[in-house]
C-alpha cells in the first residue's frame, strides 16, 4: 500500500481510491488506518448475486 501511495505521489496525483468489498470488516479497516475514506459504493456481480463494494479514496494532498 505504501509504495502505490508513494508512486500515486511522485506522479503528482490529488488522489488514490479503491474498492473494497462491504461485509470485508477487516481490510476496511486498514483502509481507513491508512487514511481513507468512504466516498461512494459500487453494485457488480459474482455469478448469480449482486455484491456492494465500497469505493474508498485518500488525498495525497
Amino acid at each position: 500500500m505504501n509504495k502505490a501511495i508513494e508512486i500515486a505521489s511522485d506522479r503528482h496525483k490529488k488522489k488514490v481510491w479503491l474498492g473494497v468489498w462491504e461485509k470485508n470488516e477487516g481490510a476496511i479497516a486498514f483502509y481507513q488506518k491508512m487514511g481513507f475514506v468512504q466516498t461512494g459504493t459500487h453494485v457488480f456481480r459474482l455469478g448469480d448475486e449482486e455484491q456492494t463494494d465500497l469505493v474508498m479514496t485518500r488525498s495525497l494532498l
